[in-house]
């Protein structure tokens, strides 16, 4: 008997890429409304979230000061910020929209530098969790949510499908991805920094979180889109980074985190597997990182 072919579906959102699989014997009815309600939810969290959106929610703040009441989304995204904050001894700061947009990564892509570039207040000083959806705001802040955002939303859509019943399924948000696999493992590429059709090495997934971080995406200037906001330069000694977690939020943010400091940082606080490549590809990983390399 033929297997039947998964259910697939992609669109375009945040700047990327986003696709969705579903392997369930589903009536197409019912995928069909799991897709139309996928692209909502995916739409109203961008428009939510984005930096680069005027009415968005993270636009508005940038204006407010005092007790302000926000979705609990944001603040769940702003406490895993903190941590990462703390253990980065501050290279991971949510509050670096001022810096990126001066730097040319701003609403227009004007991807032109000014030639005063401000930089991210100390999160600490500058913001306030009150409780699950309430926030202080001490002073202008821009968040800029991207080290774990996208991460955060496939946590978000993983969700969904799970709480709809869906067994089996895949996320992919443009390389952050999360899979429920029903104990049918599947193969993930790691993709070469230096020609993205090749790959460096496969890794094999049953269930869990496998994100991607790598210097030879956004780049302008003498940018990419991983800035460290203490020296407002981009790292350049490492290419890539890969993690595999729990959940996508974290996995996603600790690739950000490793161009930034090193793993040790973060090993005591989180259950998680890294690899590095470096400039000289040269692998650092851990253990339980069990890709084959290429």
């Amino acid at each position: 008997m033929q297997e039947q072919q998964p259910f697939h579906f992609s669109y375009p959102a945040m700047g990327t890429q986003w696709a969705v699989t579903v392997w369930d014997h589903v009536q197409k009815k019912n995928l069909l409304a799991l897709q139309e309600e996928v692209i909502r939810q995916t739409r109203l969290f961008d428009a939510t979230y984005s930096r680069f959106t005027s009415a968005s929610l993270i636009s508005s703040l940038v204006a407010r000061r005092g007790r302000v009441r926000v979705p609990s989304d944001l603040v769940q995204m702003l406490r895993l910020y903190s941590r990462l904050y703390d253990l980065s001894c501050g290279k991971c700061n949510p509050l670096i929209g001022c810096t990126l947009s001066d730097m040319g990564y701003d609403a227009q892509y004007s991807l032109a530098p000014k030639q005063h570039i401000r930089t991210a207040p100390d999160f600490h000083d500058a913001l306030t969790i009150v409780d699950d959806e309430t926030i202080d705001l001490h002073q202008e802040v821009s968040i800029d949510l991207g080290a774990l955002g996208k991460g955060y939303f496939v946590d978000v859509l993983s969700a969904f499908l799970a709480n709809q019943g869906v067994e089996r399924f895949l996320v992919n948000g443009s390389g952050d991805i999360y899979y429920r696999g029903a104990g049918v493992p599947i193969r993930c590429g790691l993709e070469h920094p230096g020609d993205a059709s090749k790959a460096i090495g496969v890794l094999t997934l049953t269930e869990g979180a496998f994100c991607a971080s790598a210097g030879n995406r956004r780049r302008w200037a003498t940018y990419h889109h991983t800035i460290d906001p203490q020296t407002l330069v981009s790292p350049q000694t490492i290419l890539a980074t890969w993690t595999v977690a729990r959940n996508a939020a974290l996995a996603d943010g600790l690739s950000t985190c490793l161009f930034l400091v090193e793993p040790e940082r973060f090993t005591h606080a989180f259950p998680f597997e890294y690899c590095i490549l470096s400039d000289r590809y040269t692998v650092n990983r851990s253990a339980g990182f069990t890709a084959e390399l290429f």
